[in-house]
């Protein structure tokens, strides 16, 4: 039998609607609504505010116990209205939660009847979008709102028009807004100029500068003309290999655009496979500008060596960044004792074990999914690792083991600056690898500063607490 406990405490995932809200907030001129009661989007506010530190706004429908027994229709009618009138977004996303799933709200006929009713024409682009709060994550929340934002954006022809030439790149879920400006970059370096069509880009309307002016709206995301045009592109990249890339897979059956999957650029041989992927694509030799880089990481990597190797790292986090984690603490020679994704992925398990075993065959290592933090400890307590690198969630499981704890993924709302942290490229993995190998040394600087009084002392590798803890 399953040892498994049906019963979550305290889980690792967040719900559906949190994931469609950064897709959204990725398009250019948008806004959500959650179809559901008020709490619901006041709680994502705050989470998703507390871990950019920019101001979020979400619409609601604010649903109560007569719309629960009666139906939500007037209030969704209500809530679109209202948010027309006060922020006037071109592109407004209706997700749903669990309340209005469970009356059986049909959110496309309320939106049909609402445009009759109030004379709203084809420039208001609404787009519905069902995550019940009570199944799934937010990692399938994105992936759902990303495929029916391109769905809706090609919809009004089923042929090409013009073949652009470009190349679409549908982005994985929770990267952050210095990720994506690095992407950009990458891309623009090698495809080219204005030759990508990045979605959802979150460069600006999650991390936006301090210039005075009020926005309602935060300027920045995707243009409305970059996703029509998609439908006539040269090729599809869709960066996360652990779960389906519905958008990607649309494009490539709907317009027969050619497409292909790949892992996060994070590390060095991830960095290596996507630069490559787009050299080929592009037909353009991978530019001096990132060959130096590898070189500087080729180099930090010899630096830190002698202080990471062996070090027992637990990760947890997201599937597709928990993978792209996961090569890089491989490459450094780090032990990762333990891998955890917090939401079932289709592939996640396949690809980290191909991974370790490409890497470091000999390597004893745990890999879970779909598990609550309750369940998270128990495993840490059996494996005892030295590290943990993931989310401010597991910060009480780090201060229990008296371990530390590298900071990763989302969300991070403990801590300033998650939305400048970069582990993108082969500079986001000399940035990481820094963090990684700094901390290791501080932790050794607090142990030996006891028992020493010089300042400098020079441990050999084993020799120190940190390195000789108990497997």
């Amino acid at each position: 039998m399953s040892e498994r406990n049906y019963t979550t405490v305290n889980p690792c995932i967040m719900c559906q609607p949190i994931g469609s809200v950064m897709a959204f907030k990725g398009i250019e001129d948008s806004m959500v609504l959650l179809h559901g009661s008020q709490g619901c989007s006041t709680y994502m506010r705050l989470h998703l505010a507390h871990h950019f530190r920019e101001p979020v706004d979400i619409g609601s429908s604010s649903l109560s116990e007569k719309g629960a027994v009666y139906g939500g229709s007037e209030n969704l009618k209500k809530a679109l209205k209202n948010l027309i009138s006060r922020y006037d977004p071109k592109v407004i996303g209706v997700a749903t939660t669990c309340l209005a799933e469970t009356i059986g709200d049909d959110i496309n006929r309320i939106i049909s009847e609402f445009r009759d009713e109030e004379g709203v024409g084809d420039e208001r682009i609404i787009i519905p979008v069902p995550t019940p709060s009570y199944e799934e994550s937010h990692n399938s929340g994105y992936i759902k709102a990303v495929e029916a934002i391109v769905k809706t954006f090609t919809l009004d022809n089923s042929k090409k028009d013009i073949f652009n030439n470009k190349l679409n790149v549908i982005l994985s879920e929770n990267i952050s807004p210095e990720d994506t400006r690095e992407l950009k970059h990458i891309f623009n370096s090698i495809v080219g100029h204005n030759s990508s069509i990045l979605l959802p880009d979150i460069s600006e309307t999650f991390d936006a500068p301090m210039t005075g002016d009020l926005h309602k709206i935060p300027p920045g995301g995707t243009t409305h003309a970059d996703i029509a045009d998609m439908k006539n592109s040269a090729a599809s990249i869709g960066l996360g290999i652990t779960n389906d890339n519905k958008a990607v897979n649309y494009l490539e059956q709907t317009f027969d655009i050619p497409s292909q999957n790949l892992p996060l650029p994070i590390g060095l041989e991830y960095t290596d496979k996507v630069l490559a992927a787009l050299s080929n694509i592009s037909g353009v030799e991978i530019p001096d500008e990132f060959q130096k880089e590898r070189g500087r990481l080729i180099d930090a990597m010899v630096d830190s060596h002698k202080y990471v190797y062996g070090t027992k790292v637990a990760i947890y986090g997201d599937p597709n960044n928990v993978l792209g984690m996961l090569s890089l603490v491989l490459e450094n020679g780090m032990h990762p004792i333990l891998v955890v994704a917090s939401s079932k992925s289709p592939r996640f398990a396949e690809h980290a074990m191909e991974r370790v075993k490409q890497v470091k065959p000999d390597c004893d290592v745990t890999i879970l999914e779909d598990v609550d933090f309750d369940t998270f400890n128990d495993a840490v307590q059996k494996a005892k690792p030295q590290m943990l690198i993931g989310n401010s969630n597991g910060k009480y499981i780090a201060k229990e083991m008296n371990i530390p704890l590298i900071r990763f993924g989302f969300p991070i709302h403990d801590r300033v600056g998650a939305q400048r942290l970069l582990t993108i490229g082969y500079k986001g993995a000399m940035r990481m690898l820094d963090r990684i190998t700094n901390t290791i040394l501080e932790v050794e600087d607090t142990e030996l500063a006891a028992k020493w009084s010089e300042p400098e002392s020079y441990v050999p590798l084993g020799e120190n607490s940190f390195h000789s803890a108990e497997a």
